[in-house]
């Protein structure tokens, strides 16, 4: 079984970290893992751009914190795939099931 990856961000996309994310998960898919990205607080803001939702359409599978992109106003996308709105309890499932936990705080 590839091992998985599993990246929290929570800063806004001016960030540097938004740009090191995606070239780390690019890196890592690359190599055969899995990524599971879960935005929250700021970080949500990254799915208004395109670069979160490329790596989605390259396999990345990206969960957002309902609770964070509300208080934002950022609006669920539907007909992106391997998007979805979640919650802190799906951020600890990622935790628990992935083999790397990488914080961008």
């Amino acid at each position: 079984m590839a091992e998985t990856l599993g990246v929290l961000l929570t800063t806004s996309p001016e960030h540097a970290d938004l740009h090191t994310v995606v070239h780390l998960t690019r890196a890592a898919l690359s190599q055969g893992r899995r990524v599971r990205l879960f935005l929250m607080c700021d970080g949500v803001y990254g799915l208004l751009g395109s670069e979160l939702r490329e790596l989605a359409g390259e396999g990345a599978q990206i969960v957002l914190c309902g609770q964070n992109a509300a208080e934002r106003h950022v609006d669920p996308i539907e007909d992106i795939e391997n998007v979805r709105w979640g919650s802190q309890y799906d951020f600890a499932q990622i935790a628990a099931e992935c083999d790397r936990v990488i914080a961008f705080n």
